[in-house]
Formats: structure tokens, C-alpha cells, sequence
């Protein structure tokens, strides 16, 4: 393989193509073509570069740098959960890798995979999964009440009290279709299915289109069907 990276010497080049190629060879992607694969892991490459010549692994911390940078995921809440959901790699076995400070390339394509997904089910379920704080398949009025908090601020708080509960009732009268207390994810579904401007009900989940363009050109991934 030919030196992808002209920012790297030779030997960066060498390593990368050591450590990934063959990873990357494997892998099999509805989204991105090998060539696409290959750019992104030389992404994942460069952050594990930041931790020292031994490093294998992205940490969670710069994970969440990049969300919040690249992808615009600026609320801490749904950054962390993002996180979380994003570095789970049970397959993974290297004794060197750490569930709780590491992220994979795997989990790193992953993360690209959901994002440039044309698939709304591939979205719906994973904005769902975000705001579903507990994995239990559906949202409570408590659980739903931690994001309207951060909908408003300010000095009143008496005010600000009675539109967060205004506003926790009007959700739960859109999306609570069985009255039942509950917001299951085919109840979210169904209301996004209507209304596809409510699937980031809860806060911002994925990126504008504006910034998935510039991401794709920072990231060269320009696809065919673009």
C-alpha cells in the first residue's frame, strides 16, 4: 500500500499500514467503500499517535474532544451517553485494551457508520438508545425531565420551573400514544415516521448536514452518490 498520509514519514506509514491494513481488509462496510475505511482509520490513527509511541488504543477523553470538535455534540449529557454507547466493543480480547479508557478502531468506524447512515432506522434506534439513559427500551417522565431541564435557563426560577413541566406534558402528549406513562421506541418511531424533525426530540444527536459535509471533505469521504 502506498504511503496514505504525507503528513507522516515513511515509518509512520509503514506502522500504520502494519497495524491497520489488515484490520481494515477485513472489514466489511454498507457505508464506506475500503479506500473510505482506510482515511477514517488513519484518523483513529493519528489520535492514538497523542498517546505515545506504544499506544494501541483512542482514549474515551479524546473520543469525546471529538464529538464535541468535529461533530458538534456540545451537550455534555448526550456526549457522555454517546461515549458510552459508542466504545462498547465486547469483542475485543487484548488484555492491554480498558472498557473504561478506551475506544477501538472497530467502535471508531462504528461511530462514522451510524453517522453517515442514509438508514432511519439505523438513526431512530441510535438517537433512541441515546436518550434511553438506562437501556430499558423506553423513557420515563424522569428520564425525559433530565433533558427538558437543559432546555431552559435563567434567573426566574419559578418561570423557568413552570415551562420545563409545560413542556415535559406537551412531549408526553405527542409520544405517549397509549397514555400508559411511558414513551416506548415504537411509540418514538411512529411520531418520527410523521414528523422526521422530531428525532432529535431531546437534543441534538447528529450533525447538520452542513457540518457532515465538511466532515466528509476533512475526512475524504467523498462518496459517489454525493
Amino acid at each position: 500500500m502506498k504511503d496514505l498520509d504525507l503528513t507522516l514519514d515513511y515509518m509512520e506509514n509503514a506502522r500504520f499500514n502494519y497495524v491497520y491494513g489488515s484490520a481494515v481488509a477485513r472489514m466489511e462496510s454498507s457505508v464506506f467503500t475500503k479506500l473510505e475505511l482506510l482515511c477514517i482509520s488513519m484518523i483513529y490513527h493519528k489520535f492514538v499517535l497523542q498517546n505515545g509511541p506504544r499506544s494501541r488504543y483512542m482514549s474515551l477523553m479524546q473520543l469525546s474532544k471529538f464529538l464535541q470538535l468535529v461533530f458538534q455534540i456540545t451537550d455534555q449529557r448526550i456526549n457522555r451517553r454517546i461515549v458510552f454507547l459508542i466504545s462498547d466493543d465486547p469483542d475485543c480480547t487484548d488484555p492491554k485494551f480498558s472498557h473504561d479508557h478506551h475506544c477501538t478502531l472497530n467502535s471508531f468506524i462504528r461511530m462514522f457508520s451510524i453517522y453517515f447512515s442514509d438508514d432511519m432506522e439505523v438513526r431512530t434506534r441510535f438517537a433512541f438508545s441515546v436518550y434511553d439513559e438506562e437501556s430499558v427500551g423506553y423513557l420515563n417522565r424522569e428520564q425525559v425531565m433530565r433533558f427538558v431541564d437543559e432546555f431552559f435557563k435563567g434567573d426566574d426560577e419559578d418561570e423557568i420551573m413552570e415551562m420545563r413541566a409545560d413542556m415535559l406534558e406537551l412531549l408526553f402528549i405527542k409520544f405517549d400514544k397509549d397514555k400508559d406513562m411511558f414513551i416506548s421506541y415504537e411509540e418514538y418511531c411512529d411520531c418520527v415516521r410523521e414528523q422526521p424533525e422530531l428525532l432529535e426530540f431531546l437534543g441534538v444527536v447528529f450533525p447538520s448536514k452542513v457540518q457532515m459535509n465538511v466532515i466528509e471533505i476533512c475526512s475524504n469521504l467523498i462518496r459517489q452518490n454525493n
